[in-house]
């Protein structure tokens, strides 16, 4: 028999001051974050302890909710914009000093950038105050709970914003420094530079912490999935090239390999813990004894075919992070939350080295055959209504890792064959891809042909905003070439050049969104299906409107005013279009007639809350719901075979899909999960016509 296995290191680690949990939404982030903060604090009773949830759509609360903490820990949701405020009003009189000091800037100037023009602020004052935290040691060890993939990298890679947005400051101070030093000979620094330097060594400090693997963690949390291993493979590529190495690695929401530890799971994390005999990959002849479990019962048709897809993609997992443990948490039956997160660590699943699929006495430890033919189409109940003909804009909205893209994937290719005259993209705006995974095929900044009518563009919109940033500063270096012998100009020019770094937040993500309109203004596509970002992140991106035209405004006011300095006409056009199409947009987001949302969610307490969330923000910005889809629901098994766990998971289901429709709600879709993911066009075609109810398969329309 397998022994136990042995606790996390990241438990165990005394002086990890630092402790992130990242990766692809709905894999249980917070869930592993809650549970490793509360361990930590039981087992270091003399230290304190800080849980914060970075995420703007938090689920901290929730998932800790009448959860008695330890004495030593601390819970806190850090609160962007809130953070943002108490900078600016920390700092506004300084900020304001720096950006007077001879500059062409007058003081309504300065005050419009300090309002609206600060890059990223909101996430640049979450990071800082993680620096301040870290720097003061307010905490022995913080646990961060982060926003899924894609938003996480960029938190990650704040050190280089919250570096050039330092230069730029600096270069506000760099002609004044220079008079300074030229006609008073002062050399020493003032409280304006003292200012500066406090503030790059906090940047420095958490910096230099984020490649320290003896100070600080990263922590991928992922499933044994196809979808959630190719974005973890993503996030650890990137993680690598921030130096930031991995050595633990959670794989969540395993199958049983019995009826024996499906009843031990199905018990919650009160009951019985799993024995080693139950792991995940062990086979008959192996030594592990892993047979003592399984002879008691065969595997449910259902648990039998989740192991076998599991036991597949933990091979690929573990080839993909060779030098990384692997933690297995188990499937069970009822949400982990409040006081059942204490023990959550102790129910590690040990994963061999390479998962084995063969048989065991009485069933499978993979999938047998009646196993993979059940269910084989996919089930579902009061199926979506075909979109109208004549809408414009479809978005597929949700928290992350409920099945957004692969449904965005699934109702383009639909419409697609059923609508065979319209034109279709399909359109991703989540910094963390998917589609090309989803579609298995690749698929690229630019519209790619998918099929005949249908395009499919993934934005990089990061990289489309340098492309701008750019030729900002080539066409300001060929106006500004032949007056540089100007000491006011030279040091104006550097103020000037830095002007988009003082851009607002998410300024590339609208302008990403604002190809929409073009696509349409272009009468390039009939219909847009928005594969959205996760609904923390897509809410900032619906606000951000109204706070684009008005930075577009102070943008244009500063380069009309100085217009006998500053005559940048590509610049100006470019941002005349981007003014332009950012209204339209927001005007195409509240027009029922031509956009409509569809709500997806998993029946699980944190999802269907955050759901509601989001539901209520889209109503405040009067962005009609149309469709609510919950998805992945635990289908229902053979007459003669009972499964205790699948049993508690479908009542659990039941109990959250009550507690939605207790609201009053649009047109609600239910989804059950496959047999195997859906992938490729076949597969999500075949999806896309269960969904819309086009098919035979079960399923009335």
């Amino acid at each position: 028999m397998l022994p136990p296995p042995a606790a996390p290191d990241f438990l165990q680690t005394i002086g990890l001051g630092l402790l992130f949990f990242g990766g692809k939404g709905g894999v249980g982030k917070t869930t592993c974050a809650c549970a490793a903060a509360i361990a930590i604090a039981r087992r270091r009773a003399h230290h304190s302890v800080l849980l914060v949830s970075t995420d703007p759509a938090h689920s901290v609360t929730d998932a800790v909710a009448d959860l008695r903490p330890p004495s030593n820990l601390q819970i806190r949701q850090l609160n962007a914009d809130a953070a943002l405020e108490a900078f600016r009003e920390r700092y506004r009189p300084l900020l304001r000093e720096i950006s007077q000091r001879g500059t062409l800037l007058d003081n309504d100037d300065v005050d419009a950038l300090l309002e609206v023009a600060l890059p990223g602020l909101d996430e640049l004052a979450a990071y800082l105050t993680l620096a301040h935290w870290v720097e003061q040691t307010d905490y022995d060890c913080i646990v961060v709970d982060t926003a899924p993939t894609g938003h996480t990298l960029r938190l990650l890679a704040m050190p280089d914003l919250a570096r050039r947005w330092l230069s730029a400051l600096d270069a506000l101070l760099a002609k004044h420094r220079w008079m300074r030093k030229r006609f008073c000979g002062d050399f020493e620094p003032d409280h304006l530079d003292r200012f500066l330097l406090d503030l790059e060594r906090s940047r420095g400090t958490l910096a230099a912490l984020l490649r320290n693997p003896a100070r600080c963690r990263f922590i991928p949390v992922t499933l044994a999935e196809r979808m959630s291993i190719a974005e973890t493979r993503d996030l650890l590529a990137t993680l690598q090239s921030l130096q930031m190495p991995v050595t633990e690695l959670v794989v969540n929401r395993l199958a049983p390999v019995s009826q024996c530890a499906d009843a031990l799971m199905s018990a919650g994390l009160n009951g019985p813990r799993r024995t080693a005999g139950t792991a995940l990959g062990a086979g008959p002849g192996d030594g592990s004894g892993a047979e003592v479990g399984a002879t008691r019962d065969r595997l449910c048709p259902i648990c039998a075919t989740e192991r076998h897809a599991q036991a597949v993609q933990l091979g690929e997992l573990r080839a993909m992070v060779p030098q990384a443990r692997l933690l297995g948490l188990p499937l069970l039956g009822d949400e982990p939350r409040a006081e059942a997160l204490g023990g959550l660590w102790e129910r590690l699943i040990p994963l061999t080295a390479t998962p084995s699929l063969g048989t065991t006495r009485g069933g499978v430890s993979g999938a047998a055959p009646d196993a993979v033919s059940h269910a084989a189409a996919a089930k579902v109940e009061h199926p979506a209504p075909l979109p109208p003909s004549a809408l414009k804009l479809l978005v597929l909205a949700g928290k992350g890792g409920v099945g957004k893209s692969t449904l965005a994937c699934a109702t383009a290719l639909h419409l697609n064959q059923a609508r065979p005259g319209q034109r279709l993209l399909l359109f991703s705006t989540d910094p963390a891809h998917s589609l090309g995974d989803a579609l298995q095929q690749p698929v690229g900044p630019e519209p790619t042909r998918i099929r005949p009518g249908l395009d499919a563009q993934e934005v990089d919109a990061e990289t489309a905003f340098a492309a701008i940033r750019h030729d900002y500063q080539l066409e300001l270096e060929q106006l500004l070439a032949n007056r540089l012998g100007s000491l006011e100009l030279a040091f104006d020019r550097q103020v000037m050049a830095r002007l988009l770094d003082l851009a607002p937040p998410g300024l590339d993500e609208i302008m990403a969104l604002t190809m929409v309109i073009d696509h349409l203004d272009a009468d390039r596509y009939d219909l847009i299906i928005l594969d959205a970002a996760p609904s923390g992140h897509l809410l900032r991106l619906l606000q951000l409107p109204e706070l684009t035209i008005d930075w577009l405004k102070l943008f244009f006011r500063l380069l009309l005013k100085y217009r006998d300095l500053l005559r940048l006409p590509r610049l100006s056009e470019r941002l005349l279009s981007l003014s332009r199409a950012t209204k339209r947009l927001r005007a195409l987001l509240t027009d029922p007639d031509r956009a409509r949302v569809q709500l997806v969610t998993v029946a699980t307490a944190l999802a269907i809350a955050e759901t509601e969330d989001l539901r209520a923000a889209l109503a405040a910005l009067a962005i009609a719901v149309h469709v609510l889809v919950v998805n992945q629901l635990t289908p229902p098994g053979p007459p003669d075979c009972r499964c205790a766990l699948c049993d508690r998971r479908r009542q659990h289901e039941s109990e959250q899909i009550r507690a939605v429709a207790c609201t009053a709600s649009p047109h609600q879709t239910l989804l059950y999960r496959q047999p195997s993911e859906p992938a490729g066009v076949a597969g999500l075609a075949a999806l896309g016509a269960a969904f819309y109810g086009q098919t035979a398969g079960g399923c009335e329309a």
